[in-house]
C-alpha cells in the first residue's frame, strides 16, 4: 500500500517511446531547407484558480476572458525515400514554439538527425534536442 501511495505522489517520468531508436536506428540527416514547417493555434488558460466558477460560466457562453491566451504550435515535415523506392512522409512531434523561433533554430542548426527503425520505416525519431536550448 505504501509503495502504491509513493507511486501516486511521484509518478515516473514519461519518455518518448521512440527515443531508443537514437541508439539502435539508422541515422539520416536532413537539411533544414528540406523541411516544411506547419503551424496551428491552441488556447492556453492561466493556472490561477481565482473566480473559477465565473470563468467556467464565461466559457460555457463563449466569452473569453483575459486568462485565456492563444499560443502557436509547430511541427516539421519532410519526405524520405526508403531503400525500396517508396516515399515516406516523416512528421516531427509537436514543437511548442512559434513559427519564427522554429525557423530561426532550424537555420542556426542547419541539419536534423532522424533515426529510422530498419525493420519498419514507419517508426522513427526526430532528434530535436536543440529546440529546447
Amino acid at each position: 500500500m505504501l509503495k502504491r501511495l509513493i507511486g501516486l505522489l511521484f509518478p515516473p517520468t514519461r519518455q518518448d517511446p521512440n527515443a531508443g531508436l537514437k541508439m539502435t536506428g539508422n541515422r539520416i540527416t536532413v537539411n533544414a531547407e528540406d523541411f516544411t514547417v506547419f503551424t496551428s493555434n491552441y488556447y492556453e488558460e492561466a493556472v490561477s484558480t481565482d473566480n473559477l466558477e465565473v470563468r467556467m460560466l464565461d466559457g460555457l457562453i463563449g466569452h473569453q476572458t483575459d486568462h485565456v491566451r492563444e499560443q502557436e504550435i509547430c511541427y516539421l515535415s519532410c519526405a524520405y525515400q526508403a531503400e525500396n523506392n517508396m516515399y515516406i512522409q516523416l512528421l516531427s512531434p509537436y514543437i511548442y514554439k512559434d513559427r519564427v523561433t522554429v525557423n530561426f533554430l532550424l537555420e542556426k542548426h542547419k541539419q536534423i538527425s532522424i533515426y529510422l527503425n530498419p525493420a519498419d520505416y514507419r517508426e522513427y525519431y526526430f532528434d530535436l534536442d536543440f529546440m529546447n536550448a
